[in-house]
């Protein structure tokens, strides 16, 4: 009977290990496109002096990310020349993907007054918004609902730092 009872325990625990390490690992893909396209923006800035990026009206808005697939996270999207805004942000930009992606992105542009990071990215600051940045900047986001709760997994950056902020990333 003790036996039966531990078994059971271990293979709950081993579960629960399985599932947060097959999240872990699907994150990666959002954590190494976001790094592809910080240097691609900065490769981008050094020859034209702006960064490439949609209206950063747009940052929240679900119109402008790319690849747009039907459920992020749940099924994979291909990564090809088409789609809304493909021609201004990522044919210049030049990030390309190998393979299809479980996560959406979206790149937002614009000159001083750095806009406030995602709403759905609580609890993220990446310093004063405003009047502390004159010159051009980004910022890039990622979103996936990995576990279909209709909850978004999100990973946001931006010029201003080297870090790439997580919220609710086993999502």
């Amino acid at each position: 009977m003790a036996v039966v009872i531990i078994t059971g325990i271990l293979a709950t625990l081993a579960v629960f290990g399985v599932r947060k390490y097959v999240y872990s690992s699907k994150t990666t893909e959002a954590i190494h496109m976001i790094g592809s396209i910080k240097s691609a923006e900065e490769s981008y800035r050094s020859e034209t002096f702006r960064y490439a990026g949609t209206d950063p009206g747009n940052l929240d808005s679900g119109a402008h990310f790319f690849p747009k697939g039907e459920k992020p996270g749940q099924y994979k999207a291909s990564w090809s020349p088409n789609g809304p805004d493909y021609a201004t942000v990522w044919g210049p930009l030049g990030v390309l993907s190998d393979s299809p992606v479980l996560f959406e992105y979206i790149v937002v542009a614009g000159m001083g007054a750095l806009v406030s990071p995602p709403q759905d990215c609580t609890g993220i600051s990446w310093g004063t918004s405003g009047a502390a940045n004159t010159g051009p900047y980004y910022i890039v986001k990622a979103q996936s609902d990995q576990n279909g709760d209709g909850k978004m997994s999100c990973f946001t950056s931006c010029n201003l730092t080297g870090e790439i902020f997580r919220v609710n990333e086993d999502e």
